[in-house]
């Protein structure tokens, strides 16, 4: 390996690590999401992003009080509003919430309103009001002046329907429930100073009733405050090297060698793999060394279909393991019509376990990777694509896998053109009882957890396989052709974590 080869390694390796750390700092993952009127792509009444399948804790929404209760009675501020059949603005007091918020006490994830009594219900203009003076305002007052502030986003949850009110022209609060969320970016607050006084200001067009509407603070997903990823048993081995001779390592690959395909029990379609170590066309950057280049052909929906079966190749079959592997999304990676299935573990047994054949504990399982739709441009995650886990097990209620979704702290968003290290981990549960275990980690930072599954009721049901597959659907095909990159292949019996460069 030449002095100039190792270089770019450890370039790459530093930037996979700088992006990954980057990424833990934005709040997009955290945000609700506007979205459309009548689709499904917003906040709604189960979801704080439906686009992204992030969900709400609570149905219609997760809130905190001023007390830093969660789903607590104690709004920031109250205020009566009266049926008077007048158009006028409605004010409450933020100072106290905007300043948290403004001092780095609380993640800005914008004001939730919710009526406390009464039985009315209020209209007010939305920022897509045609008359631009009803606007919704946030006016906040510091030591150097004042700034009016109109909204970053807003919207509302009504308990009738699944779908968004993102862009509608007019907001509504009842005790329906309706439920209203308004965000401000406080960016352009900062040469303000110490905050003085903050007003929030909604105008009201319609009443009918009289309601008290409490102001309370957002509080949906997780925490994205900056973290270091976690060591494996990788960091003892900088740049994978001599990795597989680890005693705690079943199989690694990094798809060097010309005849890698014998490395797999089995290797799969060949016309729609291959490796390489250049693709200029789809924006390709080398991990280290050659990668499998993997092909959804237009009109097509399979593409990689290997697997390492441990009986055949290891003489046993485990009841735990880790498996980690480098994925790039290629520049042309974008899932329009639906999702589909990506690497993982699985039981198969060539039985039960996958399309539609439902397993009842005793002949299968799995629990595959999966992909999502890519999240539209009009959403905080816009261009991101969400992937997953897409599992059949004893608990399952219909006859095609359960989808859960990675979604602690954001990580499991991925953009195009860059490599990611997705880990998972699969602990099958004791015979009947509900406690298997399934965890992933991106870049090694947890995205998934998952401690209570019945994979299986009968011991003889074990680890089968690594499942190296990739399919678009569902029955869809893919609408054109769409390629992802992967690369350092590890399965082990512990916990592996990202590369380390030298």
């Amino acid at each position: 390996m030449s002095s100039a080869f190792r270089f770019a390694m450890r370039m790459n390796l530093w930037l996979i690590a700088a992006m990954s750390l980057t990424s833990t700092t934005l709040a997009a993952e955290n945000d609700w999401a506007e979205g459309l009127t009548g689709n499904s792509t917003g906040a709604s009444r189960q979801y704080y992003n439906s686009a992204g399948q992030l969900a709400w804790e609570n149905f219609m929404g997760d809130w905190c009080d001023v007390n830093n209760a969660r789903q607590g009675d104690e709004p920031y501020v109250v205020n009566l509003i009266n049926d008077t059949d007048e158009s006028r603005f409605i004010q409450w007091d933020v100072t106290k919430l905007v300043a948290q918020w403004r001092n780095g006490q609380h993640q800005n994830q914008g004001f939730f309103l919710r009526v406390l009594r009464g039985d009315g219900v209020i209209v007010f203009c939305s920022r897509q009001h045609a008359e631009s003076t009803q606007y919704p305002q946030l006016v906040v007052a510091g030591e150097n002046g004042v700034k009016t502030l109109t909204p970053q986003a807003d919207t509302y949850l009504a308990e009738s329907t699944y779908r968004s009110q993102g862009d509608s022209e007019l907001l509504r609060l009842s005790g329906e429930p309706c439920n209203l969320l308004i965000r401000f970016d406080l960016a352009d607050c900062k040469e303000l100073g110490k905050v003085t006084r903050a007003t929030l200001r909604l105008f009201t067009i319609k009443q009918y009733g009289d309601a008290e509407v409490g102001v309370f603070r957002c509080q949906q997903g997780g925490s994205l405050s900056p973290s270091d990823p976690i060591d494996g048993l990788a960091a003892d081995h900088p740049n994978d090297s001599n990795i597989a001779n680890d005693p705690d390592v079943i199989f690694a690959t990094g798809f060097e060698s010309e005849d890698w395909d014998d490395q797999w029990t089995v290797a799969g379609d060949m016309d729609v793999i291959d490796t390489v170590h250049r693709d200029p066309t789809r924006a390709f950057s080398p991990l280290a060394g050659k990668a499998l280049r993997v092909k959804i052909a237009e009109g097509k929906n399979s593409a990689l279909n290997t697997a390492y079966k441990f009986q055949k190749e290891v003489g046993s079959e485990p009841e735990e393991v880790y498996f980690r592997y480098y994925l790039r999304l290629g520049d042309d990676w974008n899932q329009t019509l639906q999702g589909g299935k990506m690497p993982g573990i699985s039981g198969t047994y060539g039985t039960a376990g996958w399309g539609g054949r439902k397993v009842d504990g005793t002949d299968g399982w799995s629990a595959r990777g999966s992909f999502g739709k890519t999240v539209p441009n009009d959403n905080p995650l816009g261009g991101k694509h969400p992937i997953k886990t897409y599992a059949y097990h004893a608990d399952m209620k219909g006859d095609y896998g359960d989808s859960w979704v990675w979604d602690k702290g954001g990580h499991a968003f991925l953009e195009n053109n860059r490599w990611y290290c997705v880990e998972q981990h699969l602990k099958l549960n004791t015979p009947t009882k509900n406690d298997g275990v399934l965890q992933a980690w991106v870049d090694g930072r947890l995205a998934f957890e998952k401690t209570d599954i019945r994979f299986r009721d009968v011991s003889k049901l074990k680890i089968e396989q690594i499942w190296m597959n990739v399919y678009h659907g569902g029955k869809l095909p893919s609408p054109y052709d769409q390629h992802c990159f992967i690369d350092n292949v590890v399965v082990a019996k512990k916990y592996i974590g990202p590369m380390k460069s030298e």
